[in-house]
C-alpha cells in the first residue's frame, strides 16, 4: 500500500470524508465517509502525521475535477464558487462509476466499514450487495492472496475489529460452504450475506470489547446474549426478506443440539458461521490477550471436547488446511516462515516464505520454500505475538 501525507487542514469538521485517514503505517484513523462533528475531533487528528493510500487520493482528486467541470459550464459560476469548490462526498461515494478504476481491498473494507455500522442508511441493501459483489470478484480472483492479508491484520491488529472480523468470517464461509453435507447453491448468497452480517446486533460494541482488558460487564454480557436476534430486526427494518439470511444471523450464535446434517438450512449455514466466528476470533489480536496459532485456533475452534469435528467444522478445515495463508510457520530447518499458499490436500505440501533464520534474524531476501520432508516441512504453527517483523505481502505475492 503506497501512502501519501496530507495536512490536517484538508480535513473539515461537518464534511464527509473523501478518503480513509490512516497514520505512517496504514493503520484506520478515520473511515471514508464518516464526518467529524466537532473541533476536538480534528485537533486528535492534527496530533498524528496523516496519509492517505495513493488510489483513494487520486479518486479524490478526480471526483473535485469533475464538478470544477460541471461547474464551468453553468453561466451563473464565477471565479469565486470555483475557488470555494469541494467536492460532496457522501457515505456511499465508494460506489464505482463508469470509468473508475477498480476499487483496493481497502476501499472495500473502508465500504463495509459504513454499511455494517448503520443499517439505516438510504439504499443500505442494495450497497450490500453491490459491495459483496465486488468483495467475492477480488476475493475469487486472489483467494490465497487477499485470505494471507486478512489472516495477517487479525493476528496483528484490532483496530476497527467489528469490520475485519465480518470480512474474514465471510470469506471463510465462502470457502468452506459448499462442502457442508448437501450443499445447495442457492444457499451462497444468504450464507456469504449473513456471515457478513452476523454481528450487527453488537457492532460498536465489538470494538469497544477489542480495546477493553477487564471481563465483560453484566449490560455487556446482557448485549452478546441478545445480538444475534438484535441482528435479524436490524435487517428485517433495513428490508431484508431473506429468511434464510435472517435465520442464519438468528442462530449463528446458539445452536441446536444434534448433527449438523440433521438440522435446517438455516441452521446448517448459521452452524458454518458459529464455527468460523470462533475460529477468526481464536486467530484475532485484542488488547487484552494475543492471537493463537493456526494450529491452536484450529483445535479449539472446529473440534469438540471430545476431539471430532462436526460437518461445518471437518468443511472449514478441508478448505483452510491446518495453516492457512497469512499465518506463521516454524519449519523443521528452523526457519521462520509466513504461509502463501493453502493445501492442495489434507497432506499436500504447501508454499511458504522464510523470513526469519534458525536464530531468528532476517534474511536478506526472503526465500520461498515448499513444506516437504525433512527439511522444510512444518514443525509448528506461531502465533503472531511471537514473530517480531512486519513482511512486505505485495513483495511476497509477487514473488510466489
Amino acid at each position: 500500500m503506497k501512502l501519501i501525507p496530507v495536512p490536517a487542514d484538508d480535513v473539515e469538521a461537518g464534511r464527509p470524508l473523501p478518503f480513509t485517514l490512516r497514520d505512517q503505517h496504514g493503520a484506520v484513523l478515520v473511515a471514508r465517509g464518516a464526518r467529524l462533528q466537532e473541533a476536538r475531533h480534528l485537533e486528535h487528528l492534527q496530533a498524528h502525521a496523516l496519509f492517505v493510500e495513493a488510489g483513494e487520493l487520486e479518486r479524490a482528486q478526480r471526483l473535485l475535477q469533475r464538478e470544477v467541470t460541471q461547474k464551468l459550464h453553468r453561466d451563473d459560476t464565477t471565479l469565486a464558487h470555483l475557488a470555494a469548490l469541494k467536492p460532496t462526498y457522501s457515505a456511499d461515494s465508494g460506489a464505482r462509476r463508469p470509468g473508475d478504476p477498480e476499487p483496493t481491498w481497502p476501499d472495500l473494507q473502508a465500504r463495509a466499514r459504513i454499511l455494517l455500522a448503520d443499517t439505516s442508511l438510504p439504499d443500505w441493501q442494495p450497497r450490500l450487495d453491490e459491495l459483496l459483489a465486488e468483495l467475492l470478484q477480488q476475493f475469487r480472483r486472489r483467494p490465497d492472496e487477499l485470505l494471507a492479508r486478512t489472516f495477517y491484520e487479525a493476528g496483528t491488529s484490532f483496530e476497527d475489529y467489528a469490520t475485519h472480523h465480518a470480512l474474514l468470517v465471510m470469506l471463510l464461509c465462502d470457502l468452506a460452504g459448499p462442502r457442508l453435507p448437501r450443499w445447495d447453491p442457492s444457499w451462497e448468497t444468504p450464507l456469504l450475506k449473513a456471515a457478513l452480517t452476523m454481528n450487527i446486533g453488537m457492532h460498536a460494541l465489538q470494538n469497544q470489547l477489542a480495546r477493553e482488558v477487564r471481563p465483560l460487564s453484566a449490560p455487556q454480557q446482557v448485549q452478546v446474549r441478545a445480538h444475534a436476534q438484535l441482528g435479524m430486526q436490524l435487517l428485517q427494518a433495513a428490508g431484508v426478506t431473506d429468511p434464510l439470511w435472517l435465520e442464519a444471523v438468528r442462530l449463528h450464535h446458539d445452536q441446536p443440539q444434534g448433527p449438523v446434517e440433521e438440522r435446517t438450512p438455516a441452521a446448517r449455514l448459521g452452524a458454518l458461521i458459529q464455527r468460523a466466528d470462533r475460529y477468526a476470533v481464536r486467530m484475532s489480536i485484542r488488547r487484552g490477550r494475543p492471537a493463537l496459532s493456526a494450529r491452536v485456533a484450529a483445535q479449539q475452534a472446529f473440534f469438540s471436547e471430545g476431539g471430532s469435528a462436526d460437518e461445518a467444522g471437518l468443511a472449514l478445515l478441508g478448505a483452510l488446511g491446518l495453516y492457512p495463508p497469512g499465518t506463521w510457520v516454524r519449519l523443521a530447518s528452523g526457519e521462520t516462515a509466513l504461509v502463501l499458499k493453502r493445501q492442495a490436500g489434507p497432506k499436500a505440501p504447501q508454499q511458504v516464505a522464510a523470513l526469519l533464520n534458525r536464530e531468528g534474524l532476517p534474511l536478506a531476501v526472503p526465500a520461498l520454500r515448499i513444506t516437504v520432508p525433512p527439511r522444510h516441512e512444518v514443525a509448528e504453527a506461531l502465533p503472531s505475538s511471537e514473530v517480531r517483523m512486519r513482511p512486505h505481502l505485495d513483495q511476497l505475492f509477487r514473488m510466489a
